[in-house]
């Protein structure tokens, strides 16, 4: 096979829909290939996935490419985006249970346990979906297990493991999930004693961005065998939680942009100086040396898709999206459909009277011009956290973005705050793949293909101001 098709970068992205990969071959020639997310389940009926299936949705990624005339090199790099807040427990003879997702929501009695206990002055603010949370909940389901964990770590980092043989733990999701101490990114000894938790269960801390190790051997009766084969002796360089590589691949390189993500879940983020004083409305994650402040909308394109499987009548999302830029004349914008939680860790849909009447155009327009308020109403809670800074550029990412009719509703609501939007200037199946390329622009930085990650974002995510079409 010539050089001019060998892959020697890849970055990965486990969302709650789709195993994705964005690759750069030796000589700039971007590839992607997608496949379906495997292995959806309960645990203890919260939303977990089977773990036991990766190895199947990583080959067949890797088959696509192959497929379609690329080979891999042999001295590439890889890195993984995982969904945030993935938990994977280990148990003796490296049985793993189900991974529950940033879905599971059902650990708000250990929310409050950790809250009065302090923990949230050492590791920041704590929610139900967090590792931290989750752990001591899923420990209360089945207390026998106590005795057989060895190891607990993020799903990018037992993948990262199963390849290298190296069990780490990356910065990037480990702060985000109450795992780590926010001064210092160190393991947060401390709270997991008091917390009634091993720290040594959890694997050595390593920064997000650096190399963990060279993809292994293959060996027969491994089921990650085929993966190892193809990618024998490439670096496998610490994963990035989901909203870290989505910030990195829209282009977010100074405390002057906010990125808005309408993906499975919406999420506005922005970066600032860890020493900056905030007013902790914000989540605080890790953005490689900076903090990166998220504020989340719990469901976005999940939400969504419910109103697509309730109202859609068979249509295609591309011809909902045709209808909506038709709807303008019809009285659709005073219905304004609401998102509330259902008391039972999900959140439902509260529809205005009138709704029933709208005719399919103006349902679409109405609940997409819905969800688009809602977040930028988070733009504006974000700008109010560090209200110092001006704002200069707002990106807009993620599945719904692809909407013409979103965009304009996103920009429609953005007037009001006087923030200009922006767009990717991408074009391909990758453009709106932020969190692969994310993942792929941290394999790169991290094995010195760029000097920089500025250097890296001002090559590989071009964008341009939102005109409208």
């Amino acid at each position: 096979m010539s050089e001019q098709k060998l892959i020697k970068y890849m970055g990965f992205d486990g969302s709650t829909t789709a195993l994705s990969v964005v690759g750069r071959t030796v000589d700039g020639e971007e590839v992607f290939a997608t496949t379906l997310m495997l292995g959806g389940m309960k645990w203890h009926e919260q939303p977990a996935f089977d773990l036991a299936l990766l190895p199947t949705m990583f080959l067949t990624v890797l088959q696509k490419l192959q497929s379609m005339g690329y080979g891999f090199a042999k001295d590439g790099a890889a890195s993984l985006s995982w969904r945030q807040h993935d938990m994977v427990i280990m148990l003796s003879g490296g049985y793993c249970l189900p991974a529950l997702s940033w879905q599971c929501n059902a650990a708000t009695e250990q929310v409050k346990q950790l809250q009065r206990m302090g923990a949230e002055q050492v590791v920041g603010r704590i929610d139900p979906r967090f590792i931290l949370s989750k752990y001591l909940w899923a420990i209360k389901q089945d207390p026998a297990m106590f005795l057989s964990i060895k190891k607990v770590m993020t799903t990018e980092d037992y993948i990262a493991a199963k390849l290298t043989g190296a069990y780490r733990l990356s910065t990037s999701d480990a702060l985000s999930n109450g795992l780590l101490r926010q001064s210092d990114k160190t393991l947060a000894y401390k709270v997991l004693q008091q917390a009634g938790l091993n720290p040594a269960w959890f694997p050595p801390v390593v920064q997000s961005g650096t190399i963990v190790g060279d993809v292994l051997d293959f060996e027969y009766g491994d089921f990650w065998g085929p993966i190892k084969r193809l990618l024998n002796g490439w670096k496998v360089v610490a994963g990035l939680g989901d909203n870290h590589a989505s910030a990195v691949g829209c282009g977010l390189a100074d405390e002057e942009m906010i990125v808005v993500s309408a993906g499975s879940s919406g999420t506005v983020v922005r970066c600032c100086d860890p020493s900056l004083p905030i007013k902790g409305k914000a989540a605080a994650f890790e953005y490689y040396q900076k903090r990166l402040l998220l504020m989340m909308l719990p469901d976005c394109a999940i939400w969504y898709n419910r109103f697509v499987q309730t109202y859609g009548k068979g249509k295609s999302l591309n011809d909902l999206n045709a209808l909506a830029l038709k709807a303008e004349q019809e009285k659709w914008r005073e219905m304004i459909i609401e998102q509330v939680e259902d008391g039972h860790g999900g959140w439902k849909e509260v529809y205005p009277r009138g709704w029933n009447k709208l005719s399919i155009a103006a349902k679409v327009a109405s609940i997409q011009h819905s969800i688009a308020g809602e977040l930028v109403y988070l733009v504006r809670e974000l700008c109010e956290e560090m209200p110092g800074i001006k704002i200069e550029k707002v990106i807009l990412t993620g599945g719904l973005s692809r909407s013409l009719f979103f965009q304009k509703a996103i920009k429609s609501h953005l007037a009001w705050l006087f923030l200009p939007l922006f767009v990717t200037a991408q074009t391909g199946p990758a453009a709106f793949k932020s969190a692969a390329r994310g993942a792929l622009i941290n394999a790169m930085v991290g094995v010195g293909a760029y000097p920089d990650l500025q250097a890296a974002i001002a090559e590989l995510c071009p964008i341009k101001p939102y005109q409208e079409e």
